[in-house]
């Protein structure tokens, strides 16, 4: 746990003194048990606390940050927004606030959090960097390049400050200035890895590749568990002939990230390079159980199938290739000459026809790509069928990082995703007919959702809930049931019903999150 973090969990107590003794001793508890990281048990006190002292800030606060720590940032929003209400001169709910919108996405609320909270605590070094990554988020670079300006004008050793301009100039398109940017910040910091990788990058664009094999290895020699920067010192050593260091920087990288796609398919690639072909299927093979729609890594393991005599394996995979993309002339002609390997006469002439149709259709103007070379860089992303061949960089995710002492530890991983069939309810016996009303359709949604009658149910829990706002089963019901058909007003529910003590909706919606990511 962050000194920060330490402060602000005692900051709060001087404000409690006006309070009951029970009132203080929740909130003690409460704020102990967030400490440990025992998100589930604080929100339980300040629950009890919010329900004796509702006019409190502080109780609504420290729940919404509970509630970040177990990802669920609707809820954190929401009880931040709250002790706004309450208080808006408390600076720490603008900024987990500003957190929570950034998780969610919502960033130009979040950039508005952060413009009211650097206000607040202008010396904050993080608030203000949370700001103007934000606004890059938006594209509104000259904003950014001018809250940064800020920033580095306040903390000129600041290398961060500098790698951030340097990144707002390279979306620009203005690599020289960003160039001369990250100068300075290893100035700054001449140890700084961000700013390390990042003029790395700027010179492998550059094709400059032993000046960044250089920035690699000062990278690597301070942080050796970076797979992203041993892969790129891989490509740059690779640019230069040398296989064999290329070679054991991807087999690093794959030690430390056994599943990094970029370091399978490049050692995939210089496998199949220096004749180690079967070495190379298995990397190939890596990569299509983790994205079986990737069609250039499909084509490579089919030429490499072909090499190695697999000529049924690789018609499959030239096949699948064909029929993501038609008018790929190399993948019938790899193709057909298989089907001939086979006898298949009839399908390597209609192979061979359409290839002749398609040449006569361009005049002749068809060209195909030769056989292994080097070629340009490439990112996962890349769906050009004629990039089959090209190494890819990894990506550095060198500015785009939000600096919080707000994570703690991941709880409560066994996730259960089952409809609640009998609520914890009292109705019949207390004689409450409208909580007996409640009870009917709740009971009624849950047939309903059995039978796959899911907006019909969903229909019945909304009257649930309009006849009984605490009635928290059927928040979590009906937060499973709109996540099955994708509507994200799920996480609200989600939220609200682990407010009211169906804890297990919080490992949904960490799930949820995790699936996003």
């Amino acid at each position: 746990m962050s000194r920060w973090l330490h402060i602000l969990l005692l900051s709060a107590c001087c404000s409690f003194a006006h309070a009951q003794l029970n009132t203080d001793r929740m909130m003690n508890i409460g704020r102990n048990a967030l400490y440990y990281d025992d998100y589930v048990l604080s929100i339980q006190y300040f629950n009890l606390v919010i329900n004796s002292k509702p006019f409190l800030y502080e109780p609504y606060f420290f729940r919404g940050l509970a509630k970040f720590h177990l990802d669920d940032f609707v809820g954190a929003e929401n009880d931040c927004s709250v002790a706004i209400e309450k208080n808006p001169y408390y600076p720490n709910s603008y900024e987990v606030r500003g957190l929570a919108r950034i998780n969610q996405g919502h960033w130009d609320k979040a950039a508005e959090d952060y413009r009211i909270v650097t206000g607040m605590e202008p010396e904050n070094k993080s608030l203000w960097h949370n700001y103007v990554l934000c606004e890059i988020e938006m594209d509104s670079l000259e904003k950014a390049d001018s809250i940064v300006d800020v920033v580095i004008k306040k903390w000129p050793k600041y290398a961060d400050g500098y790698a951030i301009k340097a990144q707002i100039k390279m979306q620009q398109k203005d690599t020289i200035s960003a160039e001369t940017i990250l100068d300075q910040a290893l100035i700054a910091d001449p140890y700084d890895v961000n700013a390390l990788n990042m003029k790395a990058g700027l010179l492998m664009q550059h094709e400059q590749f032993a000046e960044a094999e250089t920035r690699y290895n000062e990278s690597i020699r301070l942080n050796p568990k970076s797979a992203q920067s041993l892969i790129n010192r891989a490509l740059c050593r690779y640019h230069q002939d040398n296989y064999r260091g290329a070679m054991r920087d991807y087999d690093l990288a794959l030690e430390i990230e056994p599943g990094n796609f970029y370091g399978h398919y490049n050692r995939g690639l210089l496998r199949a390079n220096v004749g180690e072909d079967n070495l190379a299927i298995e990397d190939f093979n890596f990569i299509l159980n983790i994205d079986p729609s990737d069609m250039m890594a499909t084509f490579n393991r089919a030429t490499l199938l072909e090499q190695t005599g697999d000529y049924r394996g690789a018609i499959r995979d030239y096949t699948t290739v064909i029929k993501a993309f038609p008018k790929f002339l190399l993948g019938y002609q790899h193709r057909m000459e298989c089907r001939r390997r086979i006898g298949d006469k009839k399908g390597a002439n209609s192979d061979e026809e359409h290839i002749l149709k398609e040449q006569i259709a361009h005049r002749y103007g068809y060209s195909t790509p030769t056989s292994r070379q080097k070629n340009r860089t490439r990112k996962k992303s890349s769906q050009n069928i004629d990039d089959y061949q090209k190494l890819v960089v990894a990506d550095e995710d060198t500015t785009q990082h939000y600096e919080s002492a707000l994570r703690g530890k991941i709880q409560n991983k066994e996730v259960d995703a089952s409809l609640i069939e009998t609520p914890t309810r009292t109705y019949y016996i207390n004689k409450d007919t409208k909580g007996e009303n409640a009870l009917a359709l709740f009971n009624s949604a849950y047939k309903k959702a059995q039978k796959g009658e899911v907006q019909d149910a969903i229909k019945d829990l909304d009257a649930v809930i309009e006849l009984d706002k605490n009635f928290a089963e059927a928040y979590y019901n009906r937060g499973l049931l709109k996540l099955l058909i994708e509507d994200m007003t799920a996480i609200t529910d989600l939220s609200k019903a682990g407010e009211l003590g169906i804890y297990q909706a919080y490992n949904i919606i960490k799930k949820h999150q995790k699936k996003k990511k």
